[in-house]
């Protein structure tokens, strides 16, 4: 493992108001690992997450990625810097195709001086993006024209990873990656996401009460009640049983 993490917190902390959501927070996550943070809702999780991802700005701490002190002031800084982080289904438009999504925002234009000049969609090129790198991480959508709306929970989940690491994520942020999706689709969207980390070299941070799920990907698992961390485990020195006893206070 690269011994330069990619994202480090170092006493972060957030106040909404007089209510400390997150509470002097510090971890690292390293290339090529996937860390989960877990713990029962409003032990600060996804403020954690927005925090990272410039949706909120910290009132303490330091935040480094790749090594450099940051201040995101916008999800779209974040994004450039290599922050992309998956939401549930969320930054899909259900009537556009998978390659539409894929490129929503940033489409690429046809490579000719009329194409610059004027902006013209090069449909065709980003379809054959969108197949190529789908299919790069053993991904297959027979119909790339198809709506996302007419797809399965999972592909649709798959569009949206595919996105982030199209766009050159160094961190990708899972939030609840297999809620409300069937068994099947849950074994292929974790599949996913352990053979990007492998593939692609990032690094990864899952959101999930889903415990089973989480001793499936996670190498490391942070533990998180009333905003602060209470627990960090390897996954190969803990328990489920552990895992829940800190998330509930039963054990610390």
């Amino acid at each position: 493992m690269d011994q330069n993490p990619v994202l480090e917190l170092q006493d972060v902390s957030k106040h909404f108001g007089g209510l400390t959501a997150v509470d002097r927070v510090s971890f690292k996550v390293f290339a090529k690992e996937i860390v989960a943070i877990v713990g029962d809702n409003g032990a600060g999780k996804s403020t954690i997450i927005k925090t990272i991802s410039g949706v909120y700005r910290r009132d303490g701490g330091r935040m480094l990625f790749c090594g450099e002190p940051v201040e995101f002031h916008s999800t779209l800084e974040a994004r450039r810097k290599g922050v992309e982080t998956v939401y549930q289904e969320e930054g899909l438009i259900p009537q556009f195709d998978a390659s539409l999504n894929l490129f929503l925002g940033r489409p690429l234009v046809r490579n000719t001086l009329l194409g610059r000049w004027l902006r013209i969609a090069d449909y065709k090129t980003m379809r054959m993006e969108t197949q190529k790198l789908l299919g790069s991480v053993g991904i297959d959508l027979p119909n790339l024209r198809r709506p996302v709306t007419g797809l399965s929970g999972g592909q649709r989940q798959s569009v949206l990873v595919g996105k982030a690491i199209y766009w050159g994520g160094r961190l990708l942020i899972f939030d609840e990656p297999t809620n409300h999706l069937g068994a099947r689709q849950e074994s292929n969207i974790m599949s996913l996401i352990k053979r990007i980390r492998e593939q692609y070299e990032v690094a990864i941070i899952i959101i999930s009460h889903n415990i089973a799920h989480v001793f499936e990907m996670a190498d490391r698992i942070i533990v998180l009640r009333n905003g602060s961390i209470v627990g960090e485990r390897s996954r190969g020195t803990t328990t489920p049983n552990e895992i829940v006893s800190m998330i509930t206070g039963l054990s610390s």
